[in-house]
């Protein structure tokens, strides 16, 4: 119990404010249901029993045609209207793509579908006549994913190129003949990935296992003054950022899925990394210039310890601390684009349902007030909670930068 104590009270802010304790709780409780949400919206019973053969239908491949071939004398066999000998159903009985047939759409919640309460809709149905509160448990899984999932992309993109481009410089990074020529290489095979006939997932594994074993290669063989050609990082890095902040984000986003044929949770994630990463190698640049100009920093370089050395070990880890900052804030502006996103229906796939897609359907019935409350309160106090932690975190970075300073 003692060592689950102290992990709490490890956590930003929640030894220090009321309201990053209640922030954590949301954020773990959304967390709950993104990790679990199958356990807890399904139409499929964790058990049932007919005609004495036992079956959990969640933890296996059972189906309702293959328990109507099983047992022909109760066929069709449906999870909802056949009368088992003994059943545990989830609590929220059902799916979050299931309709539900004695429902109708835009029915009101406490609402029931058939005369039996664990059969009632809590939060009421949408046009479909889908459960709503299954839909919420549900987008609390696409919201987390693409939200974390994105910036943790930008991250591993922004942390190397930005730690790089602040500690090497336009003139300290040097690379020799043979390294550029393989750099040219790795540039035409990423060239024809992207013409070849493989799926986009496929296509953007191979890129980024192409770009970062390139990295890697350049990380191991060093760059010190004997290499040849002067690799301008700094210039590259920014220039490139400069050309992604010149567009507008959400534009550039909604062209981006928009041409894009292939729509899933994927396909967004990256495009919101593309975005992302430059605020992220912008926050990881400033902080590198900053620890370069420390004392110790400036006696290891002294002491001739290895420049990959002194950024792996005595740089990166403390930069990277004031970054997470960022990266909170980044999770929140992320998950608001993705529910733009479903709310204009670009990006996820049409039967896919989330917190944006469950907000979107109230435009065709202004009486459904259930579609505008619960998924715009689902992503408000998410983003809330976010920045919350986010400010919490920043003061007492603050307030420990101070400390250091004196």
């Amino acid at each position: 119990m003692s060592r689950i104590r102290h992990t709490w009270i490890a956590l930003p802010g929640w030894s220090s404010s009321v309201s990053a304790r209640i922030a954590w709780i949301f954020l773990f409780l959304i967390a709950f249901f993104a990790l679990f949400g199958p356990m807890v919206a399904n139409e499929k019973p964790y058990f049932c029993k007919l005609d004495g053969k036992r079956y959990y239908p969640l933890f296996s491949q059972v189906s309702e045609s293959g328990l109507s071939k099983a047992h022909p004398n109760h066929s069709p066999v449906t999870w909802r209207q056949t009368s088992f000998e003994s059943v545990w159903r989830a609590p929220i009985p059902y799916s979050h793509f299931s309709i539900d047939p004695q429902a109708k759409s835009y029915q009101q919640p406490l609402s029931y579908a058939q005369g039996e309460v664990r059969f009632r809709h809590w939060l009421g149905t949408d046009v479909l006549g889908r459960d709503v509160l299954a839909g919420m448990i549900r987008g609390c899984r696409v919201s987390l994913l693409i939200g974390f999932g994105s910036m943790l992309l930008a991250l591993l993109i922004g942390i190397p190129l930005g730690s790089a481009a602040a500690f090497w410089g336009d003139t300290n990074w040097r690379i020799s003949f043979s390294q550029l020529v393989q750099g040219m290489l790795a540039a035409v095979f990423v060239f024809l990935i992207w013409f070849t006939p493989l799926s986009l997932l496929v296509k953007m594994v191979l890129t980024m296992a192409t770009l970062f074993s390139f990295w890697y290669f350049l990380w191991r063989k060093g760059s010190d003054g004997r290499k040849r050609f002067a690799v301008p990082l700094d210039q590259i890095v920014m220039g490139i950022i400069s050309i992604i902040d010149g567009f507008p984000g959400i534009f550039l986003i909604l062209i981006l899925v928009a041409i894009i044929p292939v729509k899933g949770w994927v396909v967004v994630m990256f495009t919101i990394a593309l975005l992302r990463w430059p605020g992220m190698a912008r926050y990881m640049r400033a902080e590198v210039f900053k620890m370069t100009e420390t004392n110790y920093v400036k006696a290891a370089q002294i002491a001739t310890i290895p420049s990959k050395q002194i950024l792996q070990k005595h740089i990166i880890p403390f930069a990277f601390r004031p970054v997470m900052i960022a990266f909170i804030f980044g999770v929140s502006s992320a998950i608001l684009t993705e529910s733009s996103l479903s709310f204009l229906g670009i990006g996820l796939p049409t039967e896919e349902i989330n917190w944006g897609r469950l907000l979107a359907q109230s435009r065709n019935n202004f009486d459904a007030w259930w579609l505008v409350v619960f998924p715009g309160a689902a992503i408000f106090f998410t983003l809330l909670s976010l920045y919350t932690i986010g400010n919490v975190w920043q003061k007492i970075q603050m307030k420990t930068d101070v400390e250091i300073q004196r």
